[in-house]
């Protein structure tokens, strides 16, 4: 375990938020602790597992590092896309009555958000675009399939960066060339599009990522962040309710903007957005502090329209950013 300094402004000075163990993947029953930086307020795990150690805490079947050709590919854009299309449809009321279809919809509830990339790609066109994080490519986590590499390598030159070997060797098989550390990267390479879907909160440095983008973005160039929004609701609720210990930064709007003022970059957008999923799974396996979530569809349902509210005063539990190389104001 190392014990680290903030990312952000560089204190060592922090104060401890909460602990918790590993109660998602159990690859751990130890317990660790996230902190807040008493002095630019970015919280942290510390200590936390070294880069040679973070892998022992990742699962076997990790579920975007998973690789299991065609059949994942099939469940994830069709079967998948099938059941969100019903969960989150009129229809999905008529299996209120058939209680394993009616939770397994539940957990596929979600907000009306369109995908920043697929939405950003039919805008402007784009030479390229870079996935970092990017798993095995079949899945682009929230965004399911439509936006995942394989996809888009259909409509633009696409690129992916990912530390799972696994996963590398099945993106360069089929034809998208994949480097395992951003460090890899040609320093004169741009791109018009980078992504961190869900990425960002594992790496053990961020400002090495902002970094990257100031260097990597064209000059038109866009990079689209989600991160979990540790301003969120269900942080309100519960400071520990974290993928511990493979989160190692926790974060909010001002962090990240506060990231990208540091690195000559700008935000141009935010948006925060929840769903009833990430309730119903975290009061299951005990990370809420009490069970008063129900099950079902309707419940579902109810809770999303809910969670929209706080979704528009910045209190959804994912955030997505996008950032641009910022501009100079000539007067």
């Amino acid at each position: 375990m190392e014990t680290v300094n903030c990312d952000l402004c560089g204190s060592k000075n922090y104060k401890i938020v909460t602990k918790q163990t590993d109660l998602i993947h159990k690859t751990t029953k130890d317990y660790f602790s996230i902190v807040e930086c008493e002095n630019c307020g970015l919280n942290y795990t510390n200590p936390r597992p070294s880069p040679k150690e973070i892998g022992a805490f990742y699962s076997k079947n990790y579920t975007f590092h998973h690789v299991s050709g065609l059949r994942a590919l099939l469940k994830s854009s069709i079967i998948g896309k099938l059941i969100r299309w019903i969960a989150n449809s009129p229809f999905a009321y008529i299996f209120f009555f058939i209680p394993p279809i009616s939770n397994l919809l539940a957990l596929q509830v979600k907000p009306k958000i369109q995908d920043p990339v697929i939405k950003y790609i039919k805008e402007r066109k784009i030479k390229n675009f870079l996935d970092i994080g990017c798993g095995s490519g079949i899945n682009s986590h929230f965004w399911g399939a439509d936006s995942a590499l394989i996809k888009c390598n259909r409509i633009t030159e696409v690129f992916g960066c990912e530390p799972d070997e696994s996963s590398r060797k099945f993106l360069n098989a089929n034809g998208i060339h994949c480097w395992s550390r951003i460090e890899e990267v040609e320093k004169d390479k741009k791109f018009d599009l980078i992504r961190m879907n869900w990425s960002m909160e594992h790496v053990h440095e961020p400002s090495k990522y902002f970094e990257f983008f100031d260097n990597h973005l064209s000059s038109e160039g866009r990079a689209i962040i989600a991160v979990p929004n540790y301003k969120g609701l269900i942080y309100h609720l519960a400071p520990n309710c974290v993928e511990l210990p493979i989160h190692l930064y926790h974060f909010s709007e001002d962090n990240l903007r506060s990231y990208s003022t540091k690195h000559n970059l700008e935000l141009t957008s935010s948006v925060t957005f929840s769903n009833p999923g990430m309730f119903l799974f975290a009061n299951e396996i005990g990370l809420l502090p009490s069970r008063s979530f129900s099950r079902g569809i309707i419940f579902a349902k109810k809770l999303q329209n809910i969670l929209n509210i706080f979704d528009k005063f910045g209190m959804g539990n994912d955030i997505v950013v996008t950032i641009r190389k910022r501009t100079l104001n000539i007067e």
